[in-house]
């Protein structure tokens, strides 16, 4: 378990289902994908790349990806350190293209949200957890950067749950991401990734059970 009780890798597993595919995945810190057994696919900047049995990719932050995981595959996604180190996994070294120097704003609030879906996030919360900015000024900062603060914090609070389902790091309830209801919560997931909460369930190898709203 990582800082902010944030899971450090989960693990995904398509035996129950066949081929699955999650799309629009984004994350806030760079993700490693290992296979640990079978093939997936990785759909990344336009391009589809198939991983295989003890092959890994790297994932910048805030990148935008679709996961297909074929028949009986095994997948690790590990969850790395701001400062990018992955030790022993030369192959899989952090790309130049660092979302935390060319999007800051996006990336330091996509990194809190994550850390804390839980929270009321509004211009003015927002500005004063990144420091030193008011809310007028962090909106425009976030247009600068082809981002909002409404789809940011939609974003990293699914993603969150996606993280914490698939680790089974803890039973919640839809308000623990920012959600007023379960019903809620599940159409979000659904348009987000493609995916319904039970389906995302059985690729866990410990399937977590949600509490209701």
């Amino acid at each position: 378990m990582s800082a902010h009780g944030i899971p450090a890798h989960i693990t995904l597993g398509a035996a129950a289902l066949g081929t699955t595919a999650i799309r629009n995945l984004q994350f806030p810190l760079p993700v490693r994908i290992d296979v640990e057994s079978g093939a997936c696919e990785l759909s990344m900047r336009g391009f589809t790349r198939t991983i295989r049995h003890g092959e890994a990719r790297l994932v910048p932050a805030l990148e935008e990806v679709s996961l297909t995981l074929l028949r009986q595959a095994r997948v690790t996604l590990t969850m790395l350190p701001e400062c990018g180190v992955d030790p022993g996994r030369e192959r899989c070294r952090p790309s130049t293209d660092d979302s935390w120097k060319r999007r800051p704003a996006t990336a330091g609030l996509s990194l809190a949200v994550f850390a804390s879906p839980q929270l009321d996030w509004g211009l003015s919360s927002a500005a004063a957890c990144l420091g030193k900015m008011d809310g007028r000024s962090l909106s425009r900062k976030l247009l600068q950067e082809c981002s909002s603060l409404r789809q940011v914090v939609k974003t990293q609070r699914l993603s969150r749950f996606l993280f914490d389902l698939m680790a089974s790091a803890r039973q919640a309830s839809a308000a623990s991401y920012g959600f007023p209801d379960q019903c809620r919560l599940e159409n979000a997931v659904y348009d987000q990734f493609g995916i319904s909460i039970s389906a995302l369930s059985r690729l866990s190898p410990q399937p977590a059970r949600l509490k209701g709203g």
